[in-house]
């Protein structure tokens, strides 16, 4: 019997894992490694945060020649935020991932962990995140909500919880994998929300000491994370995104070096 080949994923690079230089140098490495694209910083010195029409599409151009591609702009809107010193305007990074050609918008639910948020915030961030679903739609975008700690969307169940409610095409998940292993596995996480998966960002990490719930980053190859399973499993779900190499290992000595080896790890998947 023939061997049926697996269908290999785009691997795209995170800029904010070289957030100490300026733009152009994750390009270069990114298209000296093999990566398909780029997953665009929405900060400084990446990018403005605010729309600026000639800084986005001179970045947009240097993509290009590159030949590479931005299939998620970074953005740090958050719908449902407490504090106004974190406001990214919803009109901006919409015009940023237009010009940036990207079809997905990485957003955040919130500044407050599930467990402590009352239900009134949940009302406030899933109207936030229906309106500003409905306006991405208008412009050929979808926004896929940070699965991150001290946010609505710290764990599986609580970022299922708000895409059921929002209950939008243009809204899902960007996934990842949590730091704390104990609480839910990696493949238990993206079950709870495999449907709406958009988005993947590809982080391991490995206890400081055994026994210990703190913990470091490390090479993909390397933590607690198995990204074989979860592959298989975005596989058998027929997932079209794209997996992004966020950070490399937290005590790389040469960071290209590293990000490079990621690279290959999950091309070898």
């Amino acid at each position: 019997m023939t061997e049926v080949k697996k269908r290999a994923f785009d691997i795209s690079l995170c800029t904010i894992a070289f957030r100490e230089r300026l733009l152009e140098y994750s390009l270069d490495l990114a298209a000296e490694v093999g990566f398909q694209g780029v997953e665009i910083w929405g900060r400084e010195p990446h990018i403005s945060e605010e729309y600026e029409k000639n800084r986005v599409l001179a970045a947009a151009r240097m993509v290009h020649e590159r030949g590479l591609r931005v299939p998620v702009f970074g953005s740090y809107l958050r719908v449902g935020a407490t504090s106004t010193d974190d406001v990214f305007a919803l009109k901006d990074a919409l015009r940023i991932a237009a010009g940036l050609e990207a079809p997905v918008m990485r957003v955040w639910a919130s500044d407050v962990a599930s467990a402590h948020a009352d239900e009134s915030l949940w009302a406030r961030t899933i109207d936030e995140a229906g309106e500003a679903a409905s306006c991405a739609a208008k412009m050929g975008i979808r926004l896929a909500v940070e699965m991150h700690g001290n946010t609505l969307c710290d764990t599986g169940a609580s970022t299922r919880r708000l895409l059921e409610a929002v209950g939008s095409h243009s809204f899902g998940a960007n996934y990842q994998a949590s730091s704390r292993q104990r609480n839910e596995t990696a493949l238990e996480r993206m079950e709870l929300v495999l449907p709406w998966i958009m988005h993947m960002h590809a982080q391991n990490y490995a206890p400081l000491q055994a026994g210990s719930d703190r913990v470091e980053r490390v090479a993909l190859a390397d933590g607690v994370v198995e990204y074989g399973p979860l592959f298989d499993l975005l596989r058998a779900n027929d997932y079209e995104g794209v997996v992004s190499v966020e950070f490399c290992a937290a005590h790389a000595s040469d960071k290209r070096a590293a990000i490079a080896h990621d690279y290959r790890y999950l091309r070898s998947l």
